[in-house]
């Protein structure tokens, strides 16, 4: 038996006893009990979302000027992840003949271009036009 049955079967035998009084207190009271369960259950809520998001900080790794996860290998927004903390996907734009790459966030539009990090094509993706493996040379 739980403390909201509790109160009830007190607010109940309070009534049968007809002690206005008495009965008005045990209901504000089972009103209290009410709103702290309700900010029991709130707050065990938050701490879940806390403890996932540290467990998600945890998982991600620096390697300038992106953040990576283990089980991804495409690079977060280095900027939306230190400034808010928000894993955001920096999206492609271009292979340079260089050998550096180019990225972009879509969130804070942030553009970077990077050496050493290249994107990883799918076997059924196409070529980039001007590529080393592309048919238009």
């Amino acid at each position: 038996m739980g403390i909201l049955d509790n109160a009830k079967d007190v607010a109940k035998a309070v009534h049968e006893i007809n002690n206005l009084d008495l009965y008005e207190r045990v209901l504000n009271l089972h009103s209290d009990i009410i709103a702290l369960v309700e900010e029991n259950v709130r707050l065990r809520d938050e701490v879940k979302e806390l403890k996932e998001s540290l467990r998600f900080k945890d998982e991600m790794k620096f390697q300038s000027p992106f953040y990576f996860r283990d089980d991804d290998e495409t690079p977060y927004c280095g900027s939306c992840f230190e400034a808010k903390l928000l894993a955001v996907h920096v999206v492609h734009s271009y292979d340079n003949a260089d050998g550096s790459t180019d990225w972009s966030c879509p969130s804070c539009k942030q553009h970077y271009t990077n050496i050493g990090i290249r994107r990883k094509r799918s076997p059924q993706s196409l070529p980039l036009p001007g590529g080393p493996d592309t048919w238009m040379r």
